[in-house]
C-alpha cells in the first residue's frame, strides 16, 4: 500500500537576527563545488514514546530561526555556483501528516518512492535555480503520533558531518540553552581559502556530469541488507587472523566482506572487468593544519581508494581484500592531508581517484548495519545468490527497482 502524504503547510522559516553585510557572501571551496549540485536527503524518525512537546511544529519554526541566525548559509542562496548569498530569504518549512500508516509499520519495509515522499524537496534537481534554498525542512505526523523530521541540505554548503553540527545546534537552542551558547562556536569557516574553486564553468560540468549519472541509474536495483551486530563481530573476528597492521574496525570488515561479494556477483556479468575499487569518505576536519572545528559547515571530506585485480584462481573472499582496506584507511594521514592543501595537491589527487561504490549506514537499533547496494539487475541476481554473503544477511528487501525488472523470490 502506498504511502498517503498530505502536505497541509509550507512557509520560510528567516533567520531571528539579522546576517550582517560583513558576512554577506559565503565562498564555496573546490569541495564543496566537487561535492555536487544536488541537496543531501536526511530522515530522522521519532515514535509516539517520545510525546507532543518533543514534536511542537511552533516550537521546532521558532528555534530553526534561531539556529539559521548561527548557521546563517543556510538561509542563503546559491550565486554564480561558486558563492552562497547569505541574504536571509531562509529555509522552506513544511508541515504533513500520514494518513494511512503507523511509524513502525511504514519502517518494517520502506520503499524509496515513499521515503521520497517525506522529503521537503526533490533532493536530484535538473537544473539549478538561483531561487531554491539551501535548507528545506518537513514535518510529517504518522497516523499512531510518531513524527518524521526530513531535511534537504544543498550539499555544496554541508557534508554529513557538518549536518551533525545542524542538529546539535538546532536541538540544544529548541532544549532552550540559547542562541548566544554558539553564535561563537566557529561553524561557519572559510574553506575555500584552503582549497580555492577557480576552475572556470566547474558547476555547470558538474551539473552535466550527475544528470548522467542520475540517466544511468534508472538501469538499476537498490536493496537493503541488514547484518546484525553479532554477525558483523562475526566476521571482525574472522578478518582479525589475516595479516595486516591492525585489528579492522566494524566498517573495514563489513566493507570487505560486501566488497568481496559484490566482485563475485559482479565477474559472471563483466568478466572483462579487471580492476575493482573500493571507496571510503573520510573526514579530515581535524587533520588540517590549523584545525577546523569538529561540525563546521562545508565540506571537508575526502575518499581513500583500495583496489583489488583480477589475478587468475586467487580467491574473492573478504579476509583476502581486508588488509587492503585497513592500508588505505591507514594512509590517510595528516600528512597526506598536508599535501592536499598544499596549491594544486588537492586537484592532482582527485584526478589521481577512479570511482566509489556504495555508502555503509550505521542506523539499526540493535548495533547492527543497515547496507544499501545499487547494482545493475543481472549482478544483483548474483549477489542474491552467494551464499557466503546471504549467510550473515539478517534480513533484506527491494527499496528500488527500475520497471521491467524481474523480482527475486527472496
Amino acid at each position: 500500500m502506498a504511502l498517503k502524504v498530505e502536505v497541509y503547510e509550507k512557509e520560510k522559516v528567516r533567520p531571528s537576527s539579522p546576517t550582517p553585510q560583513t558576512l554577506r557572501y559565503h565562498k564555496l571551496s573546490l569541495l564543496d563545488v566537487l561535492a555536487g549540485p544536488f541537496y543531501t536527503p536526511l530522515i530522522l524518525f521519532y515514535d509516539s514514546a517520545a510525546g507532543p512537546r518533543r514534536h511542537d511544529y511552533d516550537e521546532l519554526r521558532e528555534s530553526l530561526s534561531k539556529t539559521l541566525s548561527v548557521l546563517y548559509p543556510l538561509a542563503g542562496r546559491l550565486k554564480d555556483g561558486s558563492i552562497i548569498e547569505c541574504n536571509d530569504e531562509g529555509a522552506d518549512f513544511v508541515r504533513a501528516n500520514v494518513t494511512n500508516y503507523d511509524l513502525g509499520e511504514f519502517l518494517r519495509y520502506p520503499k524509496l518512492e515513499d521515503l521520497r515522499l517525506l522529503l521537503p524537496r526533490d533532493p536530484y534537481p535538473g537544473a539549478i535555480d538561483p531561487a531554491m534554498p539551501m535548507l528545506a525542512v518537513q514535518v510529517t505526523r504518522f497516523r499512531c503520533g510518531g513524527t518524521a523530521v526530513a531535511f534537504c541540505t544543498w550539499h555544496g554548503v554541508v557534508d554529513a558531518i557538518g549536518m551533525a553540527g545542524l542538529f546539535n545546534t538546532w536541538a540544544a537552542i529548541n532544549r532552550g540553552e540559547g542562541e548566544a551558547t554558539y553564535s561563537g562556536g566557529g561553524l561557519v569557516v572559510d574553506v575555500a581559502a584552503i582549497f580555492s574553486p577557480a576552475i572556470p564553468n566547474i558547476s555547470q560540468v558538474m551539473l552535466t556530469a550527475y544528470a548522467g549519472m542520475k540517466k544511468e541509474m534508472r538501469k538499476y536495483t537498490t536493496k537493503r541488507f541488514v547484518f546484525s551486530k553479532q554477525d558483523i563481530e562475526r566476521i571482525r573476528s574472522q578478518y582479525s587472523q589475516s595479516e595486516h597492521h591492525r585489528r579492522p574496525s566494524r566498517v573495514e570488515a563489513l566493507s570487505a566482506f560486501v566488497w568481496a561479494a559484490v566482485i563475485r556477483a559482479t565477474l559472471p556479468v563483466n568478466p572483462i572487468l579487471k580492476t575493482h575499487w573500493l571507496s571510503h569518505i573520510v573526514n579530515f576536519r581535524k587533520k588540517l593544519n590549523p584545525p577546523l572545528p569538529s561540525k563546521c559547515l562545508g565540506n571537508i571530506l575526502y575518499g581513500t581508494d583500495t583496489v583489488w585485480e583480477v589475478d587468475g584462481g586467487e580467491p574473492v573472499i573478504g579476509r583476502s581484500l581486508v588488509g587492503r582496506v585497513v592500508e588505505a584507511m591507514d594512509k590517510f594521514t595528516s600528512d597526506y592531508v598536508r599535501e592536499m592543501q598544499a596549491e594544486g595537491g588537492f586537484l592532482k589527487s582527485v584526478r589521481a581517484r577512479r570511482s566509489k561504490i556504495s555508502d555503509y549506514n550505521e542506523d539499526t537499533q540493535d548495533g547492527g548495519v543497515e547496507v544499501w547496494i545499487g547494482l545493475e539487475h543481472e549482478v544483483m541476481c548474483n549477489l542474491e545468490k552467494d551464499t557466503e554473503f546471504q549467510s550473515y544477511v539478517s534480513s533484506v528487501h527491494v527499496l528500488y527497482e527500475s520497471s521491467g525488472c524481474p523480482r527475486s523470490a527472496l
